[in-house]
Order: structure tokens, then C-alpha cells, then sequence
């Protein structure tokens, strides 16, 4: 389990006061992690997930590995995080940020004019919904610069 695991069930812990952490792999937490899902009040399973049943009813039932039983729950949140494919932006002389990211302005723009990046290979929540607005913005920044580029700006489409 990566830490990303823990601070999803923190964050979560904030919308409901019953939350099972479930890793999908042996669970190697350190004492500060242990620490803070304790003081959270969220529950760590006892050993990773084996299976998930989704049922026909509003229960979703897990099983554990190794015989280390089952919870039923009523919602499951997959938080699996995401791993970050920068080679071939990085190859090209892309700039990444702190964290490994592709590093973008405010309308996606990377330090090379022209080349936009938008989803999880930059800084953000990894959501489709906001990879989904990333390109919004970048396809917009796109269609302006090629309008500038064109000689068909808006100032001019409207004299």
C-alpha cells in the first residue's frame, strides 16, 4: 500500500465517520501512518483484498485474503492512484515539476511553445472529470493560438 492509500481514507474520513482502508496489496504502513488513521478513526482491514462481490442489493461484500474474513460495506471508493508516464515528454526537453509532473501554465501550456499536457501527467487531482477540464482548457488555449497565428483573432472576426 502506497501512502496515496492513506491520505484518499483521510480525506474520506471527512464526508463519513465509517471507513475501511482495504489495501489491494500487503499493507506496508509506517508508525506515522498507522498513527494517523488510528487518531482518524479509520479502520485498517487485516489483510489485503482477495475479491469483491457488488451483489444485486445496496451491500458490497469484500473478502480478504488468507481467510482473514469479509466486510460488507455499502460504498467502495477504488483509490489505486496512478503511475506517471513522463518519458517521452521529458525526451523532447518537457520540464517536469517537484513532483515529477509535467509542468503546465495556467492554460496547460509546458515550457515548449506548443505542446500542451493535460490529465494525470500533471499536477492535480487524477479524475477523469479534471483531465476532462485540463483539455478543455488546453484545446481552448490551442484554437486561440492558431487563430493568432491564422491573422483571424477575435478582435478582428468583429469589425
Amino acid at each position: 500500500m502506497h501512502k496515496h492509500g492513506v491520505a484518499e481514507a483521510l480525506f474520506l474520513r471527512t464526508y463519513s465517520e465509517d471507513i475501511t482502508l482495504v489495501a489491494n496489496e500487503t499493507a506496508e504502513l509506517d508508525d506515522n501512518d498507522r498513527g494517523a488513521l488510528d487518531k482518524a478513526g479509520v479502520t485498517l482491514a487485516a489483510a489485503p483484498l482477495a475479491s469483491i462481490d457488488f451483489g444485486s442489493g445496496d451491500e458490497v461484500s469484500i473478502t480478504l485474503e488468507k481467510g482473514a474474513g469479509t466486510i460488507v460495506v455499502d460504498t467502495v471508493y477504488p483509490a489505486l492512484g496512478s503511475d506517471i508516464n513522463t518519458e517521452l515528454a521529458v525526451a523532447v526537453g518537457v520540464a517536469l515539476s517537484d513532483c515529477r509532473c509535467i509542468a503546465v501554465d495556467d492554460d496547460q501550456l509546458t515550457n515548449i511553445t506548443g505542446c500542451y499536457a493535460a490529465g494525470d501527467v500533471v499536477a492535480g487531482l487524477d479524475q477523469i472529470s479534471v483531465a476532462t477540464g485540463h483539455g478543455a482548457k488546453a484545446a481552448t488555449a490551442i484554437h486561440n493560438a492558431l487563430r493568432t497565428i491564422d491573422g483571424e483573432t477575435a478582435k478582428q472576426l468583429s469589425t
